[in-house]
């Protein structure tokens, strides 16, 4: 998901990307709690892109972790 007044998140760190959900989660109850739907959609929008940009994240990790052990297998089988 793309928000134009959203930067580049591939600058950032895990743990930074992981301490702004939790930040957006907290604002995103204070405006349930004030009965704002409008800034919840928007809220909700950003959550939405920074848990998209985690699952990436860990899409990648693990697809190089399986590079990593199909590497390691091929040399364990020895085909004769």
């Amino acid at each position: 998901m793309f928000h134009p007044f959203e930067g580049d998140l591939s600058q950032l760190k895990d743990s930074e990307i992981e301490e702004k959900i939790v930040e957006l989660n907290r604002k995103y109850y204070q405006a349930y709690r004030l009965g704002k739907p409008e800034l919840l959609t928007q809220i909700s929008t950003f959550v939405t892109i920074y848990k998209d940009e985690m699952a990436r994240r860990y899409a990648e990790k693990m697809q190089s972790s399986r590079k990593q052990m199909d590497g390691d297998l091929d040399q364990l089988i020895n085909v004769e």
